[in-house]
């Protein structure tokens, strides 16, 4: 596998709030402008392609499109009690409650919203897609500090 084709930060972001339930500062409500870039690795198909760049940038962007704008829960949080109701989302820390309108929230099947989490997460729903192909992920919370996932 000598080829390589990579969709960089730029052509695909996604803004979003979330906290990490144990972080001295980031365990605050705050956001992130979120940067997504994939590297996609194989050998070439019979047009000349490891993938076609258009598809692979409207794949990734229908994938990270239903994270913009909203708060990010991760639902497989231990210690982090989620309660939903017809409106709203109470969201139970250790030392904290949170309550966001169902309709701003996003659950993700994750123990924490991290970069690292959230590279794998667009890793994986990637690799439905592009089963066969080797992918590394990488999610940056600005132009200079990023997490990457690869299998």
């Amino acid at each position: 596998m000598g080829y390589k084709v990579i969709v960089h930060e730029s052509k695909v972001k996604f803004s979003a709030s979330h906290f990490l339930k144990e972080h001295f500062k980031c365990s605050r409500l705050h956001g992130h402008n979120y940067y997504v870039s994939v590297e996609v690795s194989d050998d070439l198909d019979e047009n000349y392609f490891v993938v076609d760049f258009m598809e692979l940038t409207q794949k990734l962007k229908a994938i990270v499109e239903p994270l913009d704008h909203y708060v990010l829960i991760p639902t497989e949080a231990k210690e982090i009690t989620v309660n939903r109701t017809e409106y709203s989302v109470e969201v139970l820390t250790p030392s904290k409650r949170y309550v966001f309108p169902l309709s701003d929230v996003c659950f993700l099947p994750l123990p924490a919203t991290t970069s690292e989490l959230l590279a794998k997460y667009i890793h994986d729903q990637l690799k439905i897609i592009y089963k066969n192909k080797k992918l590394l992920v990488k999610v940056g919370e600005s132009k200079s500090s990023l997490a990457s996932y690869e299998e």
